[in-house]
């Protein structure tokens, strides 16, 4: 299990650099020193999306949590999400396969390629372009164990979105929506 947690990690942290110096440093790839830091929920905080089109759908997005999971095969890991939207839960549950540096899934009609980006403690900074037919896009979205973030790491987020020419509206969090209920974590 300890190689499938190393691999994912490697896969994860691939990220071309950015031209300017200050965005070489703000754009890092990130390695936990304990890899099983990146395993159990996250919660969503903020985002963008590249196109416009991709952007104001997070506008939707009134709440949502992932959960990453190791499996028993070393080079996948599991992803399941409660993303609450259009006034309703919407779940699922896919597996990244650890290909390189890089994690891919497949999300309803889209290939995704995923990294995390080195952010703020006790968070998770992933970008991700995808593919859906013939329309590509991307994401940037910065997840907490908790769903609060603190004002300082709010205007990192905004440097690293902005070295990655991500909008500078990034999408936050609706503090006052409930995250929808975990229905495979037993109570």
């Amino acid at each position: 299990m300890a190689l499938s947690v190393v691999g994912f990690l490697l896969t994860l942290v691939s990220l071309s650099a950015a031209s300017a110096p200050d965005c070489q440093e703000l754009v890092q790839p990130y390695m936990p020193e304990e890899p099983e830091q990146l395993f159990g929920k996250w919660i969503y905080v903020m985002g963008a999306g590249d196109p416009v089109t991709y952007h104001k759908a997070l506008e939707y997005m009134k709440s949502s949590w992932i959960e990453l999971q190791p499996t028993s095969d070393n080079l996948t890991v599991t992803l399941r999400w409660g993303d609450y939207c259009f006034q309703r839960c919407i779940f699922g549950k896919v597996n990244a396969t650890v290909s390189g540096l890089s994690a891919t899934f497949r999300k309803n009609l889209s290939d995704h390629k995923g990294h995390l980006l080195q952010t703020c403690s006790d968070c998770l900074l992933w970008t991700d372009t995808f593919r859906n037919v013939d329309i590509t896009g991307r994401y940037i979205m910065q997840f907490t164990r908790t769903g609060q973030i603190h004002p300082t790491d709010v205007e990192h987020f905004r440097k690293q979105a902005k070295c990655l020419n991500f909008p500078k509206n990034f999408h936050s969090y609706d503090t006052t929506a409930e995250l929808c209920p975990d229905k495979e974590t037993k109570s």
